[in-house]
């Protein structure tokens, strides 16, 4: 029976391609080292580092092997050996289970001997491998043979080349290891690519812990040339205290325990529940992409940040330097049992799309440049959190996406507290919206000036000149801004649009294919009322299109005209089935209710206003359990003849300490919001209305508005 027969030169492919570099190649063989229970390995390049030149070698003082631990496992190509025994002797969960890691060694040399001794035996064993035969494609792989030799230890005593290399780091020599020597090097190293193996290699490991202990140690060695790059891995000190910090731990059900520390105050504890969405959620509930813990730590790259933050730390460094320094370790990475996950946190890799965030509201979101972050899960509590097969990133599916996602409400959370701290004293006692363009005058400055120089009728001309071009300037500002707006919300409600007249028209081309089958296929008498039946279906759906497309009718790019006499429920029943499918999605009830009343307003600008607030509605009430979501819109007559509409949810409702920011411009709690929603509602009513927007205590436990108009009601 014909069976399947590998060439030889598999194993380069494996260890060639899905391998992408030598820098991944050699963490590999790290990794190999760290599973074998080794507390330190020495990686020591040697000779001209020229392609076909050169030597590395690979020293680690684990657990080493035996002549027949080599032939019974470690030649076992995809051998199922990690897989059955998880966990080393030492108590570590190993990283490697795929058994194909130490053909990385193909990626680096054009041959390998491999010399290793178990911890007390007086035997060692060496193992030779000539690359270069794997890449001949006439060869298969039952045709290379290998020498496997069992010898009196060697090399592992004293005056042999293991306990020469330990001499040559100034470390203590150890009995029990592996050593591969890897000759020929496939590529050149240069300066740049060291240094770039020696940031790699001190991000590998997660940093030690509060005492400082690390039971993992990584050194390395080069050619007199590259000393300075040359010795223990270590993380730089200077970033070790940053302005800002957070860490803590998320639990299986998705309740983030953190501790945030600001400049100037002592750390203090904080509680964030994150996203509840099912999509998020495995069926009983919780995180799909199980528990983890975080470490934040995060810059002010802005020169008087830095300069302030290296004196007090008693840096000697410029503000480039620094910055060049942040660049090389900032990132947010992800740790599984303490060892680096690629390629999370790499320069230039933005997992968490922190940049695209921040431009929508700079003020307030924090850069990928800015943080360096690590993410620690493991592989027993986030089983679902699996390698790609070329070891780089981990798989796509809903606990990645939960993983992502969680971690971006976490920073969202810093991001909150950063900005309060940053951020001057409100005078306002009580929140409330405000006009975006409230401070754009100089009415104040134009009555000083004529009150200094009452005959002086040319500057008062030109300073009148300049309150006519502040005003049109804030004018046309305010259109261009309210244009913007309606484009902004229009492209929220595309997703509502399309679901909903792409099920209209999938119901709408079943009914008049099966009304074409009755009447041709049939007597059209006898099947008459079937017939009226179906043509009727269709001309319903065609009215529900009409009437979807009218809603949405007013937020085109068009001049509006003037504002019209219209039914204040009805308007806002009207924004509120625009976000139908939105609420069916979420399970929430959403109700309107109150006293009608006719006022004469632009029915596109109260839509704007009930879309926006609601849409806050429907996104927070996704972090209360499902049955308990409601909103009530309710317009009321107050005291002082003013209209009023209140828009209460059921929701987590607005934490006190960002109360009397959610106002702001640019501010959001959101993980992704741009912070202009509550600004521009704000804006529009108190400008068109001489009306306000304020945060009121809610009836039904969550957060509240009040939408009050005076003008035109």
């Amino acid at each position: 029976m014909p069976t399947l027969r590998p060439r030889a030169r598999l194993l380069h492919t494996i260890g060639t391609e899905l391998i992408s570099s030598e820098t991944v190649a050699v963490v590999e063989l790290v990794k190999n080292a760290y599973d074998a229970d080794a507390s330190c390995v020495v990686l020591c390049f040697s000779g001209e580092l020229r392609e076909g030149q050169g030597e590395l070698a690979v020293l680690d003082d684990g657990s080493g092997m035996t002549a027949d631990t080599v032939t019974g496992i470690w030649l076992e190509i995809a051998t199922p050996h990690r897989v059955r025994t998880r966990t080393t002797p030492r108590g570590r969960r190993v990283l490697g289970e795929k058994g194909v890691g130490r053909f990385a060694a193909a990626r680096l040399a054009d041959s390998m001997t491999l010399i290793s001794r178990q911890w007390g035996d007086p035997n060692e064993v060496e193992v030779g491998v000539d690359w270069r035969q794997f890449r001949n494609p006439d060869v298969y792989l039952d045709q290379v043979e290998l020498d496997v030799t069992e010898r009196v230890a060697e090399d592992f005593r004293d005056g042999g080349r293991v306990a020469a290399l330990w001499e040559r780091v100034d470390l203590p020599r150890r009995s029990g290891g592996t050593l591969l020597l890897l000759e020929g090097l496939t590529r050149s190293w240069e300066e740049a690519d060291l240094l770039a193996l020696r940031r790699d290699l001190s991000r590998l490991i997660a940093p030690p812990d509060a005492d400082g202990n690390q039971d993992f140690e990584i050194v390395l060695d080069l050619p007199r040339e590259f000393e300075a790059l040359a010795g223990p891995i270590e993380p730089p000190t200077e970033l070790m205290h940053p302005p800002y910090r957070l860490s803590g731990s998320v639990s299986a059900n998705g309740t983030a325990d953190l501790e945030i520390t600001l400049p100037g105050r002592p750390p203090y504890r904080h509680q964030v529940e994150l996203d509840r969405s099912a999509q998020h959620r495995a069926a009983d509930g919780t995180l799909a992409s199980g528990p983890f813990s975080i470490d934040l730590r995060v810059y002010d790259r802005d020169q008087d940040a830095i300069s302030r933050l290296t004196a007090e730390g008693g840096l000697n460094l410029s503000t480039k330097q620094f910055r060049d320094l942040l660049d090389q370790r900032a990132g947010v990475s992800v740790y599984r049992d303490g060892f680096r996950v690629l390629p999370f946190g790499e320069h230039g890799d933005d997992w968490l799309t922190l940049d695209a965030r921040r431009v929508n509201n700079p003020r307030m979101r924090l850069s990928n440049s800015q943080i360096i972050g690590t993410v620690s899960i493991s592989a027993d509590e986030n089983p679902d959190l699996r390698d790609q097969t070329n070891r780089e990133g981990l798989l796509q599916g809903p606990a990645y996406d939960g993983l992502r996602d969680a971690v971006t409400e976490i920073i969202a959370a810093l991001e909150i507290a950063r900005r309060d701290q940053r951020r001057q004293t409100r005078d306002s006692e009580e929140p409330r919206g405000r006009g975006l363009f409230d401070d754009i005058d100089i009415t104040d400055v134009a009555e000083a000036v004529r009150r200094s120089h009452p005959n002086d009728r040319a500057l008062a001309a030109v300073v009148a000149n300049a309150e006519r071009r502040i005003s049109a300037g804030v004018e046309h500002v305010r259109e261009v801004l309210a244009r913007y707006q309606r484009l902004a919300t229009l492209g929220r409600l595309v997703d509502e649009v399309v679901h909903d007249g792409q099920s209209s028209v999938g119901r709408i081309r079943r009914a008049t294919r099966d009304a074409n089958r009755v009447l041709v296929g049939a007597d059209a008498c006898d099947f008459h009322d079937e017939a009226v039946g179906l043509v009727s279906t269709v001309d319903k759906q065609a009215d529900y299109l009409a009437q979807l497309f009218k809603r949405i009718a007013p937020f085109g790019g068009r001049r509006r005209g003037r504002p019209k006499k219209v039914s204040m429920l009805e308007t806002i029943n009207s924004a509120v089935d625009v976000l139908a499918s939105r609420a069916a999605k979420v399970g929430a009830d959403v109700t309107v209710g109150g006293v009608d009343e006719t006022v004469t307003l632009d029915p596109a600008e109260l839509q704007e206003v009930v879309i926006n607030l609601l849409d806050n509605s429907l996104y927070w009430l996704q972090h209360v359990p499902k049955g308990s979501r409601h909103v009530e819109l309710t317009v009321e007559r107050t005291e002082d003849g003013a209209l009023a509409l209140v828009i209460d949810d059921s929701g987590p409702g607005v934490p006190p300490e960002i109360r009397k920011s959610i106002f702001e411009p640019y501010f959001s709690s959101k993980p992704d919001g741009g912070g202009l929603g509550l600004a521009i509602v704000g804006e529009r009513i108190a400008d068109a209305y001489d009306g306000v927007l304020a945060l009121v205590n809610s009836r039904l436990g969550g957060a509240a508005f009040r939408v009050t108009f005076r003008r035109r009601v």
